[in-house]
C-alpha cells in the first residue's frame, strides 16, 4: 500500500513537471511569435508608428529612472511601485507630446539596444562605445528626423524579428544566422519605409502644386478684372474730355 502511494506521488510529480515544462515552452513560443510580429511592424512601419514608439521608449526609460530613484531613496513596496509608474507615465507623456524629445529618446534607446546585441557590452569599453553611438544617432535624429527614424526602426525591428525567427525555427547554433536574417529584414523594411515616405512626399507636393496653381489662377483673374476696370475708367475719361 505504501509502495503504491509512493508510485502515485512520483507519477503525479512527474506529470506536473511535464505540464510545467510544456507550459513554459508554449509561453516561450508565444513570446517569440510576438517578438517576430512586433519586430516586423517596427521594421516596416516605424515612421508611421513613431508617436507610439516614442511614447513606449519614454515609458521604458522613465520606468528605469524610477527604479534607480526608488533604490537610491530606499523605497519599498507601494512607494517603490509608485516611483516606477510615475517615471514611466511622466517620461512617456513627455516623449509623446514633445515630438523631437521623443524621437531623441527612442533613437537613443533603439541604437543602444542594437549596439548591445552586436557588441555585448560586458566591459567598460564596449559600453562606452554603445552609449556614444546611441547619443550620436539620437542627435542626428533631431536634425534629420525622417531618414534617421526609418533607418533605426528598420534596423532594430529587422534584427529583433530575425533573432526571434531564428530562435523560433531552432537555428541557434550560430548567432550570426539570426543576425543575417535580421539584416535581410532590415534592408527590406528600410526600403519599404523609404518608398512609402517618398509617395507621401509626392502626394504632399502635388497638393501644394495644385493649391499654387489655383492661387495663381485667382490672381490672374483678379488682374484681368482690374485691367478691365482700368480700361473702362480710361474710356469714361476720354468721353468726358
Amino acid at each position: 500500500m505504501d509502495m503504491v502511494n509512493l508510485n502515485d506521488m512520483i507519477g503525479n510529480a512527474l506529470d506536473g513537471t511535464t505540464k510545467l515544462v510544456t507550459s513554459g515552452a508554449a509561453q516561450g513560443t508565444t513570446a517569440l511569435i510576438v517578438a517576430v510580429v512586433i519586430g516586423a511592424l517596427v521594421c516596416l512601419f516605424g515612421l508611421k508608428l513613431v508617436k507610439l514608439l516614442t511614447a513606449a521608449a519614454g515609458a521604458v526609460i522613465g520606468a528605469g529612472i524610477g527604479v534607480s530613484v526608488a533604490i537610491g531613496l530606499g523605497l519599498t513596496k507601494i512607494s517603490f511601485l509608485a516611483a516606477v509608474i510615475a517615471g514611466a507615465v511622466i517620461l512617456g507623456a513627455l516623449a509623446f507630446f514633445l515630438y523631437k524629445f521623443g524621437v531623441f529618446l527612442m533613437v537613443m534607446a533603439y541604437v543602444f539596444g542594437v549596439c548591445a546585441m552586436l557588441l555585448d557590452p560586458d566591459s567598460i569599453i564596449p559600453l562606452v562605445i554603445s552609449i556614444v553611438i546611441a547619443v550620436v544617432f539620437a542627435v542626428l535624429a533631431v536634425i534629420y528626423i525622417e531618414p534617421i527614424v526609418i533607418i533605426v526602426t528598420g534596423l532594430s525591428g529587422g534584427i529583433l524579428a530575425g533573432a526571434a525567427a531564428a530562435e523560433l525555427a531552432g537555428i541557434t547554433e550560430n548567432a550570426w544566422i539570426g543576425l543575417a536574417i535580421g539584416a535581410v529584414a532590415a534592408v527590406i523594411g528600410i526600403s519599404v519605409q523609404f518608398m512609402m515616405h517618398s509617395r507621401k512626399i509626392g502626394k504632399t507636393e502635388k497638393v501644394h502644386a495644385k493649391k499654387f496653381k489655383e492661387q495663381v489662377s485667382r490672381e490672374s483673374e483678379v488682374e484681368k478684372a482690374r485691367m478691365i476696370l482700368d480700361e473702362d475708367a480710361d474710356e469714361n475719361e476720354d468721353e468726358e474730355s
